[in-house]
């Protein structure tokens, strides 16, 4: 079975696009706003895959969707939206539980980690929350499907730049930034971080403590006077470790879901003593 994130616009070309994978229609879902999922069963099932990646190689936000059994209860599960009280919310474009009245919300296409499930990415999400006042800079590294910093750009801030090593993920990101209307103030690149012009008010690194130690100084210097850097891909027994590496940046706050944490940093505005 195939899903593919459509609108109703798009519905007839989609369907005679899937007529020449030797697909079909057999269900479309109505989520809410514009947004459609129609369902397509393939001839032969062992070409779904590849009739999805054709798909997102003509443009369309189709995956593969199990069509019975544990398998479709673990999608379901899994492609349920994310929510932040009334600020937020995140959900993948082709899932087909209901989202009308969700707060902000933020669609993802396929491609790059982050849906918004991962403990990380809800963390630092909801220190995003308290802490964007509005107008800020943002670097988002390790940037994956581009979520935080669309999560940052929905909250107001005024420009995100993410940035990954992985061509996927940079290509993912500025297709969910367009995707979102937001391709004014989210982009990303896969230029090294010296090339990068900062610094920026927040710095996010949601990447493993092994990334974190070899970007440390890179991280620290691109951290503006008053701003703050935001990490998490560390344990809980990992942050005093981290931490270590990011002088002269000082810890300001830390937070523990789990086998997961998030921990603050801060640059000391330059007078401060």
């Amino acid at each position: 079975m195939l899903a593919i994130a459509t609108s109703r616009e798009e519905l007839a070309t989609l369907s005679a696009v899937l007529h020449q994978f030797g697909a079909e229609i057999v269900d479309i879902a109505a989520p809410g706003g514009d947004r459609l999922v129609a369902l397509a069963a393939v001839v032969d099932e062992w070409s779904t895959e590849s009739s999805a990646a054709r798909l997102r190689a003509a443009g369309y936000m189709a995956v593969t969707r199990p069509d019975r059994g544990a398998g479709l209860i673990a999608w379901e599960r899994n492609t349920v939206p994310v929510t932040f009280g009334d600020r937020l919310s995140v959900c993948l474009a082709w899932s087909e539980h209901d989202r009308a009245g969700l707060a902000n919300l933020i669609e993802l296409g396929p491609g790059g980690f982050g849906s918004g499930h991962h403990p990380t990415t809800r963390m630092i999400i909801e220190d995003l929350i308290e802490r964007i006042m509005g107008g800020e800079r943002v670097l988002d590294v390790g940037c994956g499907s581009g979520v935080l910093s669309l999560a940052a750009a929905r909250l107001g801030a005024a420009s995100c730049i993410g940035v990954d090593r992985k061509p996927e993920a940079v290509e993912a990101t500025d297709r969910n930034a367009s995707l979102n209307g937001m391709s004014d103030r989210v982009h990303a690149t896969g230029a090294d971080m010296g090339a990068i012009p900062g610094p920026f008010d927040l710095v996010l690194a949601n990447i493993a403590r092994a990334g974190i130690v070899a970007l440390a100084d890179e991280l620290a210097a691109q951290v503006a006077d008053g701003g703050h850097l935001v990490l998490s891909g560390i344990t809980p027994r990992q942050c005093d470790q981290v931490a270590e590496f990011l002088g002269p940046l000082v810890e300001t706050d830390r937070k523990i879901e789990g086998d997961w944490a998030v921990i603050v940093l801060g640059r000391v505005t330059a007078g401060q003593p």
